[in-house]
Formats: structure tokens, C-alpha cells, sequence
């Protein structure tokens, strides 16, 4: 059984990560988005939380100044991510936003170049510029623009908004997070999001009143809870533990494929030609091989950007 513990743990990884969109969208049928990744976010911390007393491991200790640098790496990941992907597919179709979701690797290479963090080659121009092309297809022909709609054009907006958070995330918090256990960063995180998402959530239940969530969306909020937040980083944990987080992190690129093809079977989603052609766009751009001897996502960076944006 070990032999195949790998493939299982990747599985696992896969088919969370790429329901928790179709997830997500059925939650939001009956609830609020900030009442959505609350309790989310206060689920999978409990979860974290019971994990560490019966393992007996304990958090890495942290300076104030760290606990200060984390909380606010919270504002852009998870809060501003989740604020801006929730949001958005209240608009936009679960298959769309995982497409755009995947284009962070090259967002967070740009962003670096930007900053003056990194140099590129022709060839990662060349990556980027093919992204941002692949993400402007999935944007500028979602099936409601042809009818004279633009709640998908906000939606995708949004989600391009989520790329940026995550982005901006790993590139100026990566020096921190690089000294910090995986499990110490993902709890303080979560706990930091729910936290700093009650008081959305309340206000959201003040005007909305208290959400009266069918069957169906309760159990795709516990999925959401048990394996998108909690059971999915210790499986993709395990991966990381045997292959290297590059190798890892293109399996991830299946992540849209599997949400493509559950929106399609779950929620009768259909995507355009335009925007399927942007999906592989996206996918090519991110896939092909770096140029250089050094890729500019380091193994923790890589895992960042693919457990945190789930």
C-alpha cells in the first residue's frame, strides 16, 4: 500500500482543489461569501488545532515582529484572495475562475520583475505575455457578454483580483515564510482569516439574516472545511515529502481540468471555445520549462501559491 500512497495523496490533492470552486458555488446558492469563508476558515482551524494535540506537535515560536509580518501577509493571503475568489463566483463560472486561479506562478514571476526581485529571460516574457493573453480569452468572451451581460466580466475581474493577492503574497512575505514550518504558516493563516472575517460576516448576516442552507450545501461546506482546508495540505504534505515541489506542482496544473469537468457534470456549466483556448493558453504558458539554470519559484514558494489559493 505505501508503493501507491503517493498517487492516492495526489488524488486527493486533485479532486479537492478542483471541487472546492464547485463547491464553493453550490455553498453560495444559501450563503453570503464572507459567512462562507468564515466558517470555513474557524472549521479547518478547530480541525488544525484538534491535529496538534493529538499528534502532540506544537507551533513554531514566533517573534511579535514575525507574529506582526504574518498578520499582515493575512490581509493579502487568505484574506484578500478569498475576498476577491468568493466574490467572484458569485459571478463567474467555477471552470473559468480555477483557469484564471492557475495562472499565479507566472503573476507572482511578473510581480517579482516588477519589484525588482527577479530578471527573466525572452522565454519567461514570452510565458507571462502567453498567460496574461490565455486569462484576457477566458475574461473577454464569458458566455454573458454575448447576451449584454457583464456579471461574468466582474467575476473573472475578481478572481484576476485573487491572482494578484496571492501574488504579491509569496513575493513579499516569501523570505518569512521560507523560515517558517508549513503547518505553523497554514494555521496562523487560517486563524488569522477567520478572525479578521467575522466581522464581515456579521454585518453580511445583520442585512442578509441568518443563512438557511439546504442539505446540499451543507455538505458541500463541510467538503469545503474537512478536505479543501484540512485534509488536502496534509495529503499534498505527504507528495512533498516524496517528490520535489516543482514535480508536485505541475500534477497541480490538473486542478482546472478536474473543475472544468466537475462544473460540468455537477452544476451544467459550459464553457466557450474562446475561453476553453484561454484555459490552454494558461496551461502551456504555465507548464513549459523554465528557462535558466534556477527557476524563480523556489520549493516552498511553489507550494504557496498552489495549497493557499485552494
Amino acid at each position: 500500500m505505501k508503493k501507491y500512497s503517493v498517487p492516492i495523496a495526489l488524488g486527493v490533492t486533485l479532486l479537492a482543489w478542483g471541487l472546492s470552486y464547485v463547491w464553493t458555488k453550490m455553498v453560495l446558492l444559501t450563503m453570503g461569501p464572507f459567512t462562507l469563508v468564515f466558517v470555513r476558515f474557524l472549521g479547518a482551524t478547530g480541525l488544525f488545532a484538534l491535529a496538534f494535540v493529538l499528534s502532540g506537535q506544537r507551533l513554531q515560536r514566533l517573534s511579535p515582529r514575525d507574529h506582526g509580518r504574518m498578520f499582515v501577509l493575512a490581509l493579502l493571503q487568505p484574506v484578500g484572495h478569498f475576498a476577491f475568489e468568493t466574490c467572484g463566483l458569485l459571478f463567474t463560472s467555477a471552470s473559468a475562475a480555477a483557469m484564471i486561479v492557475a495562472a499565479i506562478p507566472l503573476a507572482v514571476l511578473a510581480l517579482s520583475m516588477a519589484w525588482g526581485r527577479a530578471r527573466a529571460s525572452v522565454g519567461d516574457l514570452t510565458r507571462i505575455l502567453v498567460s496574461a493573453g490565455g486569462v484576457g480569452c477566458i475574461i473577454g468572451n464569458a458566455p454573458g457578454l454575448a447576451a449584454g451581460g457583464n456579471g461574468e466580466l466582474v467575476g473573472d475581474v475578481l478572481m484576476l483580483g485573487a491572482v494578484l493577492a496571492t501574488a504579491g503574497y509569496v513575493v513579499l512575505g516569501g523570505a518569512l515564510t521560507r523560515r517558517l514550518d508549513a503547518l505553523t504558516v497554514t494555521f496562523l493563516q487560517l486563524a488569522w482569516g477567520a478572525i479578521l472575517f467575522f466581522p464581515a460576516s456579521l454585518w453580511e448576516i445583520t442585512v442578509r439574516g441568518w443563512p438557511t442552507i439546504s442539505g446540499e450545501g451543507m455538505l458541500a461546506l463541510a467538503a469545503l472545511t474537512v478536505f479543501a482546508s484540512f485534509a488536502a495540505f496534509f495529503c499534498y504534505n505527504h507528495v512533498l515529502a516524496r517528490l520535489s515541489a516543482t514535480r508536485a506542482a505541475l500534477w497541480l496544473n490538473a486542478v482546472p481540468v478536474v473543475t472544468a469537468l466537475a462544473a460540468w457534470i455537477v452544476l451544467q456549466e459550459r464553457l466557450g471555445g474562446w475561453q476553453i483556448f484561454g484555459g490552454v493558453l494558461v496551461f502551456v504558458a504555465v507548464t513549459a520549462p523554465w528557462s535558466g539554470k534556477k527557476r524563480f519559484l523556489t520549493g516552498r514558494e511553489a507550494k504557496d501559491t498552489a495549497g493557499l489559493s485552494s
